[in-house]
Parts: structure tokens; C-alpha cells; sequence
């Protein structure tokens, strides 16, 4: 056969191809043949009409809402311009009116009803995942019943009729299906009444450009490529924690502090620390109000409940019994939950890192005021000894400090005890004055320095109260060797990144003697009591009061 008779009888085939299909286009057998191969659904068949999903649209005056809603936000525009295959969720009047949803995003609604891609009954599975044109993913359930009907629903929203238009599917389900926001586009679009919070986050936002996305519009004067720039919006003070919340397979949870419950809080914590006679920068304060209310997995009411402290994924402690949460109208977001904060009350651990003072103040204070301070039974002042001259462990980052300390003999030798009374002081070396510190209630850990070997029992008590012995035996150690060991180190120090070849005996806390508990709801003055046992000499470094949790 040669090559123009080969032509000829392939478009005669091709010919007799499409003249069958054309007349089982045009007979009523094929929408019945069409409906028994897709499935029967909820018992009602797929129905094939000859028209785009756009005419059909404007042809069902059931669907009168969704085609304005589809119109009103250009969703009918851009399905034609972009002359793709789609899959359209819609509710008719009846139920759009009756169920209309709440709310200001008219667009993110609507484009929760779209997919780019064409979705037959047939092409669904239960479990399944579709990307609607508002960057969501809904759900998919398909469940065969006994009747061997098949029932289709989105995000729990059951579909009642399914309509093949030429370019795809349009599903009529019972009402909308809500495709939360993000955690991220809830922040971003929180309302004036919430910018304080809104602006902490969005202001730790970094754009990125994309040039694989971005088109090459142009060269400039200088050759260079001019291009229709593309940024892509990253937050990395959030994700160096692991938490990228634009993330859709984030699972996470957010509580959302308004405006007045923000300032409230600064308020409350800024009066306390003034009556108390403390300072705090402003930006730690600021800072815990955003970064306690993020975690890394999803809440319920139940967690809120059943525990006492949830930690945030900057490891900031939100105590659940203080914290006030509105949990009866949980936000759901497509990547965790969202919940409004109430009251909010800074703690008082955040307020106060430490109180920690020396000493060797000793030397300043007034005749009067060393009797007042240092109010004792068997002891007489010996002198004062710098151990340590000026350094760092972290020159450049951290103060220099030296290592001073007073001593103490016993007035009676044949005695071997003493008692001291010591009220808590700070003293102002620039303008000479002495204050009582006023400590706050809440629950602390007392820290001491003395000096190693000191060869006797001291029993401590706190405001009257016994905390604990330091034996003899103990100082041997170096935990309670001046501020040595013991316990932590001034707030930001990082003894991985100080640089001095002793730096881990820099300003740490001391020694723990034990756990103190100040009651009732004002500051109080703070008198520590020193009881030697076996004693003929004695020597203090400092003291320390450094907040637990519970100091709240």
C-alpha cells in the first residue's frame, strides 16, 4: 500500500471514529451508560450537561449566592482566563442563606470551593487530600454503604448532587466547607485590636527573593536582568526553633493576646518592679508576652486542664492556673488551634532573673547601719580581703567583678558560736546610700558563698524560718567557695562562648541551702540568719535568692 492510500484509510477510520462517538454523544443512552460507570452517589447519578462550569453556574438560579460569591471576588475570571479542568464545591440558596459563614475574607471563601483539577466520583478515595485554589487542602470520605451507594463528602460536608460540566465537576454540598487559615494568616490578619501582638510577629518577617520564580522582564541600562521579582516570606527567628508556621504540616497551637491585654500585663509588671525597687528592660518583658504563647503541638481544653505548666517553644512556662484563656471558642487553623488570652500576668521568675548581693558592702555602711545590717552575738569584725582582683570570664560581654570578702572572729573565744542577723541590703556606691531590699512573694532557692575550709556548721534560717545546715564537711567542697560553684550564672551567659580558662567560677549563684517560700501578696524585707556552731572565725562572700517556677 502505498503512502497516500495509507493516509486516505487512516482518516477514514478516524473519520468513522468520531461519526460513532458523535451519535452516542447525541443519544440518551449515554448519560445513563456515563452514570452507571462513574458510581451512584448518595443515590442520585451523576448529571452531564453540555456547558462550561461557568454557563452552568449562571444557568442554575439554585446557585445564585455562589455564582455572586464566585463573581463578586474574580473566581469566574480567572477560571476562564486560566481555560483549565476544575472541580467546583457549591451550596444552593436554600442552604447558603440559611448557613452563611462569618466572615471578612470573602475571597479566602470562595477560593475554598475551587481546585485546578478535575475530580470524577470515580478519581476520589477516601483519606484523600485536594488543594483548593485558597492554598488549603480539604479531606476527602468515601464510604460504600449497605445499599452499595457510595457517599462523598468534603471536610465532613456531605455532597447531595454531582454535575459533569465540560471542563470538570461541580459538587452541591450541604453547606460551606471552611478551610481554616494558617496560624501565620491568622496573625497576619488580626485586626487594630490585636496590632501589638500582630506587629511582634510580622516584624521578625524576612523576604527572600526567588529568583527560580521570578521572570526576567528586561535588561537596565547597565546589562543587568531586570526581573518581575518574586519574595518568598520566611521568619527565621521562629523556625531556628523548628516552628515554621506557614507550614501546613505544622501542628501547633497559639494563644492570642489582645492589645489591652497586653499593655495590662506591661502595666502590672512595670508597677511591681517599681515597688519593688527593681530594674527590667522593657524588651524581656515585651518578649515573653509573645514568646509563651506558641507550642509545638495542638492543645485541647483537656491539656489545659490537666496541667499545671505548658511550656512554649521558646521555653517560656505559661502556668494555667494564672493565665486566663478563653477555651470555650477554640480557632481551628489548617496547621494546629488558635485561642484568645483573657488576662495575662508576667511572672514574677520573668520580672525577677535573680537577686543576688555582696557582703562586702560592709566596709561603706555607718556605724549605726552595720548594727541595723549586720546585727550579730559573738562576733567582731576582722577585715575585709580581696580573694579575687577584677575580671571576666567573658571580657567584652560580661562586667568585671572581684572576689571580696569580710571577716568575722568570735568575740568569746570559749564560747565557739555567734549568731547573725543579716538584713538583705543593696548599697549605691555613687551616692553612698543603703536600701532594704523588698522581695516579692513567690518561692526561691537560697543560694550563699563563704569561703572553702571554714572548719565549722552553719545553720541558716530564712525570716525566721530554718532552711537547712551547711556542714563543715560541705565546705570542703567549692560549692559554696564565694561564688565559685553552686548553681547558675548571670542571665545570657554562656559558658560555651565565654573565652577566660575560669570561666565557669564566674558570678554564679552559690551554694543551695534550700527552698524558701515568702507568703502572702506584698514584699517583704529579707533577714537571713546565720548560726555557727564550733566556730572562731567566719567568713560571708553573698547571698542569693534566685525564683523558681512556682515564683509565678
Amino acid at each position: 500500500m502505498n503512502k497516500h492510500l495509507l493516509m486516505k484509510t487512516i482518516k477514514y477510520i478516524l473519520s468513522s471514529i468520531l461519526l460513532i462517538s458523535g451519535i452516542y454523544a447525541c443519544n440518551d443512552d449515554w448519560d445513563s451508560h456515563y452514570s452507571q460507570e462513574e458510581q451512584v452517589v448518595n443515590n442520585v447519578n451523576i448529571t452531564v450537561v453540555n456547558k462550561s462550569a461557568v454557563d452552568y453556574l449562571q444557568s442554575q438560579p439554585e446557585l445564585s449566592t455562589m455564582y455572586q460569591l464566585f463573581s463578586e471576588t474574580g473566581v469566574l475570571d480567572e477560571m476562564i482566563e486560566k481555560d483549565l479542568l476544575f472541580t467546583i464545591l457549591v451550596v444552593n440558596d436554600d442552604n447558603a442563606l440559611s448557613r452563611a459563614v462569618v466572615t471578612d475574607d470573602r475571597t479566602f471563601l470562595a477560593k475554598s470551593h475551587i481546585s485546578d483539577i478535575s475530580l470524577s466520583p470515580s478519581n476520589l478515595s477516601d483519606g484523600q487530600r485536594v488543594l483548593m485554589w485558597n492554598g488549603k487542602y480539604i479531606n476527602v470520605s468515601k464510604v460504600e454503604n449497605e445499599d452499595n451507594a457510595t457517599s462523598i463528602s468534603f471536610n465532613g460536608i456531605a455532597v447531595k448532587k454531582i454535575t459533569k460540566v465540560n471542563n470538570g465537576y461541580v459538587y452541591e454540598i450541604e453547606d460551606y466547607v471552611e478551610t481554616p487559615k494558617s496560624l501565620y494568616e491568622l496573625i497576619e490578619g488580626l485586626g487594630d485590636d490585636y496590632s501589638i501582638f500582630r506587629e511582634m510577629i510580622m516584624e521578625r518577617n524576612q523576604l527572600t527573593f526567588d529568583k527560580e520564580a521570578s521572570k526576567i522582564i528586561g535588561v537596565d541600562e547597565t546589562g543587568s536582568n531586570v526581573y518581575d521579582s518574586i519574595f518568598i516570606v520566611t521568619n527565621p527567628y521562629f523556625e531556628a526553633q523548628g516552628f515554621n508556621m506557614m507550614s501546613e504540616s505544622l501542628s501547633a497551637t497559639v494563644l492570642i493576646p489582645s492589645n489591652e491585654v497586653v499593655n495590662r500585663a506591661l502595666t502590672v509588671a512595670r508597677q511591681n518592679l517599681q515597688e519593688w525597687g527593681m530594674l527590667r528592660e522593657d524588651s524581656i518583658l515585651e518578649n515573653w508576652t509573645f514568646q509563651s504563647v506558641f507550642f509545638d503541638k495542638k492543645l485541647s481544653k483537656s491539656d489545659f486542664e490537666a496541667n499545671i505548666d505548658l511550656n512554649s517553644i521558646f521555653s517560656k512556662q505559661w502556668r494555667t492556673t494564672v493565665q486566663q484563656v478563653d477555651l470555650e471558642n477554640p480557632v481551628s487553623l489548617s496547621n494546629g488551634v488558635a485561642y484568645y488570652v483573657t488576662d495575662m500576668k508576667i511572672p514574677t521568675n520573668v520580672l525577677i532573673y535573680r537577686v543576688k548581693d555582696y557582703m562586702r558592702w560592709y566596709e561603706y555602711l555607718s556605724e549605726e547601719e552595720k548594727a541595723l545590717y549586720f546585727d550579730n552575738e559573738n562576733l567582731t569584725f576582722d577585715k575585709m580581703e580581696t580573694k579575687v582582683s577584677e575580671w571576666s570570664g567573658w571580657p567584652g560581654v560580661f562586667p568585671n567583678i572581684i572576689n571580696r570578702v569580710v571577716r568575722f572572729k568570735t568575740t568569746d573565744a570559749a564560747i565557739k558560736e555567734y549568731t547573725l542577723n543579716f538584713t538583705a541590703f543593696s548599697y549605691d556606691e555613687k551616692n553612698k546610700v543603703t536600701t532594704p531590699y523588698k522581695i516579692p512573694p513567690g518561692e526561691y532557692d537560697l543560694c550563699l558563698g563563704f569561703e572553702q575550709k571554714m572548719g565549722h556548721d552553719v545553720e541558716v534560717s530564712f525570716n525566721g524560718e530554718y532552711v537547712g545546715t551547711v556542714t563543715a564537711s560541705q565546705l570542703t567542697k567549692t560549692d559554696f567557695h564565694y561564688d565559685r560553684g553552686g548553681q547558675g550564672y548571670p542571665e545570657g551567659y554562656d559558658v560555651n562562648k565565654a573565652t577566660d580558662k575560669k570561666k565557669t567560677n564566674y558570678d554564679r549563684d552559690g551554694g543551695k541551702v534550700g527552698v524558701i517560700t515568702i507568703e502572702g501578696t506584698e514584699p517583704v524585707n529579707v533577714v537571713i540568719k546565720f548560726h555557727g556552731i564550733n566556730a572562731s572565725k567566719c567568713c560571708f562572700h553573698h547571698w542569693c535568692l534566685k525564683p523558681t517556677k512556682n515564683c509565678y
